[in-house]
């Protein structure tokens, strides 16, 4: 592997001989020389710790803002989405396991610089960044640059994430992120253990409250998997949690699975099943509960908890805002709308 470019990466230190030990994510992974992370994003190269994606990617695009999925953020504009290579799970229903589980040494990835993201967010009238596709946390330091320069610019930052970082170096980045969608793979270490490959959940959990704790609006995403994490028990925990320890009003999006990777034995969930998923973190008194993935026009519709008037349609991702106010409350009612305008 020929390297354009170098970057140290942060948080890590040094260990007997050559060896490194990387203190990005709960992992800590200790490294030998010329020997990659669990995440093949990070590489000890003669001691020292190399970030190997930062300015190289495998995905360029601006999406919807919704297909993140981000509801309450921004409704109906675009966001400039960036993807790199690798991930520090493995989740063995990974639906980008192509460029989650490749290294970032691997060719042709192209090359975007922090400036070269902002003159790309120009170009495609974007109000937003979206760090996402892959695991975006394994490439802090170009977040960390990127994100400063796009607040310099005027545009806020999105993280699609599974959330799973030590907290010294989220906290670098609190003041940088906006808005986050957290993928909650499941409520159980053990399905985090046997599924993605690390009992993450405790991290992630404490990570999610921090943030929100800071002001970042955050959305969360459960992918429904049949009899793995679809029991009605399992949902209700997840609801319970988010209302006891988040708040009700934190958006929620249950998915529907379909075979990928290395998990096609399983056939794809029942409609009815995320359906129902829905109606009981409903009933708990989740106040925003949305659906993803399903097999027909999709219409996720926002309303005023107040007035039941239609603050944001959704039908797939054409999105009308019909009674949310610039002042971001109901204009029939005037009741606050828990919307990031």
């Amino acid at each position: 592997m020929i390297y354009l470019t170098l970057y140290e990466a942060e948080y890590y230190e040094r260990r007997e001989g050559k060896d490194v030990q990387c203190l990005l994510c709960p992992r800590k992974c200790i490294i030998k020389s010329e020997d990659l992370s669990d995440c093949k994003a990070r590489k000890n190269i003669d001691g020292k710790l190399y970030a190997l994606g930062y300015n190289r990617f495998t995905s360029v695009h601006a999406d919807p803002i919704e297909k993140k999925p981000v509801y309450h953020f921004k409704p109906g504009t675009n966001s400039m989405s960036f993807g790199a290579a690798g991930c520090n799970l493995h989740c063995a229903h990974c639906q980008n396991w192509s460029i989650s589980q490749i290294s970032a040494e691997s060719n042709n990835l192209i090359t975007v610089t922090p400036q070269n993201a902002m003159d790309i967010i120009r170009k495609n009238n974007c109000d937003t960044i979206a760090y996402t596709y892959n695991e975006p946390l394994i490439n802090f330091e170009w977040i960390k640059d990127t994100g400063k320069l796009a607040h310099q610019n005027g545009y806020a930052n999105i993280l699609v994430s599974n959330g799973l970082i030590n907290a010294k170096p989220l906290q670098e980045l609190l003041p940088i992120i906006d808005a986050a969608n957290i993928d909650i793979k499941a409520f159980t270490e053990d399905f985090y253990k046997d599924v993605t490959g690390f009992p993450g959940l405790k991290h992630i959990k404490k990570n999610v409250v921090t943030m929100l704790q800071e002001g970042i609006h955050i959305e969360l995403t459960m992918l429904l998997i049949p009899t793995l994490n679809d029991s009605p028990e399992e949902i209700e925990a997840f609801a319970n949690w988010v209302k006891e320890t988040l708040n009700s009003k934190v958006p929620i999006h249950f998915s529907r699975f379909y075979p990928h990777y290395k998990m096609q034995h399983l056939p794809p969930t029942p409609v009815e099943t995320v359906l129902n998923a829905k109606k009981i973190a409903e009933k708990v008194g989740l106040r925003y509960v949305y659906t993803g993935n399903l097999p027909y026009s999709e219409i996720n519709t926002t309303t005023c908890q107040n007035c039941g008037s239609t603050l944001v349609e959704r039908v797939n991702y054409t999105v009308k805002i019909i009674e949310l106010g610039i002042d971001g409350n109901c204009r029939k009612c005037g009741e606050p709308s828990d919307f990031h305008l």
